[in-house]
C-alpha cells in the first residue's frame, strides 16, 4: 500500500516544522542562550504582551507544570519577570525583560537563516503565496480548534 505522504498535507505541514525545528536548534547552539521553547515563549510574549502562565503554557502546547518549569529557569536567566495578578491571586503574569529583547533579535535572525534556506528556489511571488496561504490555513484552524 502506497501512502504518498509526500502529498498528504498534515504530513508536509509537521515534516516542515520539524526540519525548521531541527535547523534551528543546530544554528542556534553557536549565537543564543536560550532553547527553542524558551525563544518560542519569547517570541509570543514579544507579539502578543504580557500575559497569564496558563495562556503562554496553551500557546506553547504544553502543560501548565512543563511551562512552570521553563519559566523558573528564564527567570533565573534574567529573560522574563512574573508577577502576581491583582485581579487572580492564584494566577501569575509573565512579561519580558530588556534582557530578552537582544535575545530575540538574535533568534528572529536564526529564524531568517532558515526560511532563506527553507524558500530557496522560490521567486518573491512564490514566498508571499506561500506565507498568505499558511496565514489562511491556520485562521481556518483557529476557528474550529479555539471555540
Amino acid at each position: 500500500m502506497q501512502t504518498h505522504l509526500d502529498k498528504r498535507f498534515g504530513f508536509l505541514v509537521s515534516d516542515v516544522g520539524r526540519l525548521c525545528s531541527r535547523r534551528f536548534d543546530e544554528l542556534a547552539k553557536s549565537s543564543l542562550d536560550l532553547t527553542r521553547a524558551q525563544c518560542r515563549a519569547l517570541a509570543y510574549l514579544s507579539h502578543f504582551g504580557e500575559m497569564s502562565q496558563a495562556r503562554l503554557a496553551d500557546m506553547l502546547d504544553v502543560a501548565p507544570i512543563s511551562a512552570g518549569r521553563l519559566l523558573d529557569r528564564m527567570e533565573e536567566g534574567g529573560w522574563i519577570e512574573r508577577m502576581p495578578n491583582p485581579d487572580d491571586r492564584r494566577e501569575r503574569t509573565v512579561r519580558m525583560t530588556p534582557k530578552a529583547e537582544g535575545a530575540l533579535v538574535r533568534a528572529r535572525r536564526v529564524g531568517d537563516a532558515i526560511a532563506t534556506e527553507a524558500l530557496a528556489g522560490l521567486n518573491a511571488d512564490e514566498r508571499e503565496q506561500l506565507i498568505a496561504l499558511l496565514r489562511r490555513v491556520r485562521a481556518n484552524l483557529s476557528t474550529i480548534v479555539d471555540r
